[in-house]
Order: C-alpha cells, then sequence, then structure tokens
C-alpha cells in the first residue's frame, strides 16, 4: 500500500498541533496509522531517527533539512506528515502483521523528498542496527532490550482493545511473530519496563509479558593460527533437505554462496546477509558438510544451508529476533536447526517456541555452553532440543565444556576454518562446533532416508552414539565410528 503525498496543505495546522506542555521535551510514539510527536525546534533527521528506531526504513533526499516544532497526539499519521513535512513529498510503504489479532498496519518504508525530486531520496546512513541492552533499573536482572516488552493476549482480544492498552502505556507494536503469536512492543527512551511488565501481567487481555531476553555468542577459544584451506564447493544434490543455522550471518567473501539455499538478516530485514562476527560462517562451513571437525571425516554429501543472522555485530540477539528466525527456518524448508550459542536465562516464550517448532517437525540442535559449571543453558536445557557438549579427537572431555544432566550428547569441539571468529583464521575450540557437527549428521542422516521423521533420526543418532565418559557428557558421544555407524549402518 502506498500513500503519495499531495503539494498543498489540505489541513489547517491548527488542527494538528496544540502547545506542548513541556516546550523542551521530545516525545515520539508511533502505533499503526497514528502518531504522538512533541518537538521543540528539534532537526527533522532527528524525528526521522525515532522512525528507524521503530522498526521503520527512512530513506532521505538529502536537501531536505528543516527543523519542527509543535505536538501531535494520536492523530492520523497521513494528516500530520502532511503538516510535518510542508513542502516536502513523502510516500509511505505498509505492510500488514500477521498474528492473533488479525492483520495490524505496520509503517515499513518512508521516504522524504523536495517536490519531484523522488530519484534524490537516498537510504539514511545509519549506524548497523543493534540491541541495545541493559539489566535493568538494578542493574542486576538478565540481560534484555533495553525499552522493548514482549506479549501474548489471550483468546478473544481484539486489536481495538490491545491498542487502548497501549495507549494508557504509552508502547507502539514494532513487530509480531505470527507462528507463536507474540507481540513485540517498543517504548520512549528511557521507560521503566520492568514496572510495566508488572502491570501487564495482571491485566485480563495479557496472557503472558516477558523482557526481550538477550543472548551473546560464545567466546570461541583459539587453538592454533594453522587454518583449513576453503574447500572447492560441490552443489548440494537437488532437493537436500537444508540445516538452518542460526548465528552471526555469512561472509559473502567465504566462497559459500553455492550451499545457501536461502538466507535472511533478523536483525536487520531487508539488508543483504554479511557476518562481522565470523562465527556464523564458521558454523556453516560445517552444516554444509565442506569442513568438519577435528577427528571426523566430512560426510561427503554437500548440504544446504539456511543462513539466518540472528546476531548483531557486538554479539547479541534478543528473544523475538530467535523467535523469528526459527519461524524463517521453518518456511525455509529446514528440518535441522543448528543454534551453537546460549543464556542462562529461562524463558516462557522461548521454551514455548521451541515446543511449536518441534511439533513442525524440526529437529533442534544447540550448544551445552563453554564454561564447565554444570549450570543448565538455555535453549539447549529445553526438553525438545539436542544439548551438545564437546569432547576432543581421543573422546576425552574437552575441558571447557558445559556437563550436566541436561547435555544429551557430545562430539568433537574442535575445527580449523579458513575464516576467523573476531580473530584470525585457524583451528578453534567450542561446543559451538560440537552443537554443528551433530546438526549436519542429522541433516545427513535425513537426506540419505527421506521418510524418517524427527523421532526416528535422533532415536537412531542415539543408538549409534559411542560411549560417554562420566561427568555429565550424555547418553554417548558422536565420534568417527559413531557417525559411520550413524550414517552407514
Amino acid at each position: 500500500m502506498r500513500i503519495k503525498a499531495i503539494n498543498s496543505i489540505l489541513y489547517l495546522l491548527s488542527s494538528l498541533f496544540i502547545d506542548p506542555p513541556c516546550a523542551s521535551a521530545f516525545y515520539f510514539r508511533l502505533d499503526g496509522d497514528r502518531l504522538w510527536l512533541q518537538a521543540n525546534q528539534t532537526p527533522l533527521s532527528e524525528i526521522l531517527d525515532e522512525f528507524f528506531r521503530a522498526g521503520v526504513e527512512v530513506r532521505l533526499d538529502p536537501r531536505v533539512q528543516s527543523v519542527v516544532t509543535g505536538s501531535v497526539h494520536g492523530k492520523d499519521l497521513g494528516e500530520a506528515l502532511e503538516a510535518l513535512l510542508e513542502p516536502n513529498d513523502y510516500v509511505l510503504t505498509w505492510k500488514m502483521l500477521g498474528g492473533p489479532l488479525g492483520r495490524i498496519p505496520k509503517l515499513k518504508e518512508i521516504d522524504v523528498f523536495k517536490p519531484g525530486g523522488e530519484a534524490a531520496v537516498q537510504p539514511r546512513p545509519w549506524k548497523p542496527r543493534a540491541f541495545e541492552t541493559t539489566r535493568g533499573v538494578s542493574g542486576t536482572a538478565p540481560e534484555f532490550v533495553k525499552d522493548e516488552l514482549l506479549i501474548g493476549v489471550r483468546s478473544g482480544a481484539t486489536y481495538d482493545r490491545l491498542q487502548h492498552l497501549l495507549d494508557s502505556i504509552g508502547g507502539m507494536i514494532v513487530e509480531a511473530d505470527a507462528s507463536t503469536g507474540v507481540y513485540l512492543i517498543r517504548f520512549p527512551s528511557g521507560t521503566n519496563v520492568e514496572a510495566l511488565l508488572e502491570r501487564l501481567l495482571r491485566h485480563p487481555l495479557v496472557a503472558h509479558a516477558e523482557l526481550n531476553y538477550v543472548a551473546r555468542l560464545p567466546e570461541h577459544a583459539a587453538a592454533d593460527d594453522v587454518p583449513a584451506t576453503i574447500p572447492s564447493v560441490k552443489p548440494p544434490a537437488e532437493g537436500a533437505i537444508p540445516v538452518a543455522v542460526l548465528d552471526s550471518g555469512l561472509d559473502p567473501r567465504a566462497g559459500l554462496s553455492g550451499v545457501v539455499s536461502a538466507g535472511w538478516d533478523a536483525v536487520d530485514p531487508g539488508k543483504p546477509l554479511s557476518d562481522p562476527e565470523g562465527h556464523g560462517t564458521q558454523m556453516a562451513f560445517l552444516a554444509s558438510g565442506l569442513l568438519s571437525a577435528s577427528g571426523l571425516a566430512t560426510a561427503g554429501r554437500t548440504l544446504p544451508v539456511v543462513s539466518i543472522r540472528t546476531f548483531d555485530a557486538e554479539g547479541k540477539t534478543s528473544n523475538f529476533a530467535i523467535l523469528q528466525a526459527l519461524t524463517y527456518a521453518a518456511k525455509a524448508g529446514a528440518k535441522v536447526v543448528n543454534m551453537s550459542w546460549g543464556s542462562d536465562t529461562d524463558s516462557d516464550f522461548m521454551r514455548a517456541a521451541m515446543q511449536k517448532a518441534a511439533r513442525r517437525g524440526l529437529i533442534l540442535v544447540a550448544a551445552a555452553g563453554n564454561e564447565p559449571t554444570g549450570r543448565a543453558v538455555y535453549p539447549a536445557a529445553y526438553p525438545q532440543v539436542l544439548a551438545v557438549g564437546g569432547i576432543l579427537a581421543d573422546g576425552r572431555p574437552w575441558n571447557r565444556s558445559n556437563h550436566g544432566e541436561f547435555v544429551d550428547l557430545s562430539a568433537p569441539a574442535l575445527a580449523a576454518f579458513p575464516i576467523g571468529h573476531n580473530g584470525p583464521a585457524g583451528r578453534y575450540a567450542g561446543t559451538s562446533i560440537s552443537s554443528v557437527v551433530v546438526a549436519n549428521a542429522l541433516a545427513q542422516y535425513l537426506n540419505r532416508h527421506p521418510g524418517a521423521t524427527a523421532a526416528s533420526a535422533t532415536a537412531a543418532l542415539t543408538q549409534a552414539l559411542s560411549p560417554a565418559p562420566a561427568g555429565g557428557y550424555g547418553a554417548g558421544i558422536l565420534d568417527a565410528a559413531a557417525l559411520r555407524r550413524f550414517l552407514n549402518p
């Protein structure tokens, strides 16, 4: 849906603007097709920054430079922009969010330009999108994204009723995950979302609400600086089942385009895949079978990879980004999902998302963690996820691998890569490697046994494992002998 501004003013400014209660305060809120704004000699570029923060792509004619003074409260976005941007023109592009409340309008893009100058618009030179995090008012809460909450609504709730609730607390719907029915709600900068969370949990419209918790990529241990050579890429067989990698993305220089069957940036949707960290690219080499861990031979078949950039350039992701990445992986045809990372923070929304993904037939694999604490790490500790610990090529435990009752199995934790993870190419160690080794093996099995289910593939893997060392490293280890038994029974 596209709306083109007309050049003349059709609405009196007095019908839109009133004297702001505090002339020095700045306030921005965008919810659906309604705008709240209070500004005092505020550069238009700063207002457009707030659109960007609300998840809207912004393109601007560099010749447009103006300031805005006044306020508008819950007015139609088109009417408000007609006055705010005069004498300039604009184009709005909309999308519809799915979910339990039905189709909700969401502004996707705004272009602002001089009359007749639409061709002059340029993307704003934004910093790459990143998750702003906090540990709350006390400074001791689990890390979460600032100014954001996740909400699930009760059966029978309507969009009008949710709008009324959000109007009362200053929230705005930024995104929705149709698969889980979770809505991402953002608030003006500096909002005490912890206090709002307590209020929402008691509201009859809300089934559940949570902070938008954060997970971080693990720090790989660099074993040496002798890299693997970039292997020649054998294209996957036509119709092969892909394995999804939810990670830091994919480096376009790594030569893996021939194995990527689908890709998406969940951090900055619409942008081409990249990998500022390198971790996701390492995992893609292993997931595809082009490389393998120390002590294992490649299975001989190249698998397609669904690469989903889920972490920002600082190695952070949010629970909502993970929910959307899981949804994308299923739609892209993946049957195995690798998650070579984890968090100490449990989440009801994340637990429910893993349950839903497993019911859809996805095999979920995650790293047990690189700190030998014995404590549960999520998502690995959820019952629907295979938690993988790390071993050395000789079957002994890797000394930094986590362990415990939640660990299902262990696999080799060392591999050499032609690209580094925040460092040089070479050999690295981590349960990230162990996890993706198992994910590749399961995807290889599914491709060799097209009739296999998630349950039968997992059972066959468990039966093929070699004995595990004592101390909480799971039901067995996936060493070279176990891999041969699994794939060539």
